[in-house]
């Protein structure tokens, strides 16, 4: 084989890859400019008489979410006191997250929430279990 050879033959390669790499990046369809993903982080805030669990998204602008949850008392045991399904909530934003509050029946129970929250066209956003429990106090050596 003559370097002319080689030559040509690595150009018609060079080619064809370009081609075939340039074909994937110009379709007919054009940059994506949709709302990304809103993303949501939770509070919780445990109180002798109730337990506040708030998913806050990262957004000021409100939206239309749909959430699926679970509350729990005595954790271990894993009572069920509510279940919630695909609930409906309008006018979310940072300044009105998504709020429930819990009433403990006594200061030393535990209760847990499990979430599932979406957006409009069903995309999971957020899916999260929390549990509060009384904190146990740690000796301190004398």
């Amino acid at each position: 084989m003559t370097t002319t050879t080689t030559m040509r033959l690595v150009l018609a390669c060079l080619c064809i890859a370009a081609s075939l790499l340039s074909a994937g990046c110009t379709g007919e369809e054009g940059p994506f400019t949709g709302q990304a993903a809103t993303e949501f982080r939770s509070e919780t805030a445990g109180y002798d008489d109730r337990v506040e669990f708030r998913f806050v998204p990262d957004s000021d602008e409100s939206g239309t979410y749909s959430a699926t949850c679970t509350i729990e008392r005595d954790v271990s045991w894993g009572t069920t006191i509510e279940t919630r399904e695909n609930v409906r909530y309008e006018g979310i934003s940072r300044a009105s997250p998504i709020e429930f509050v819990v009433p403990r029946e006594d200061p030393l129970g535990r209760v847990a929430l499990e979430i599932e929250i979406r957006n409009a066209a069903g995309d999971v956003l957020h899916r999260s279990r929390t549990s509060v429990a009384p904190a146990t106090p740690v000796p301190t050596p004398p």
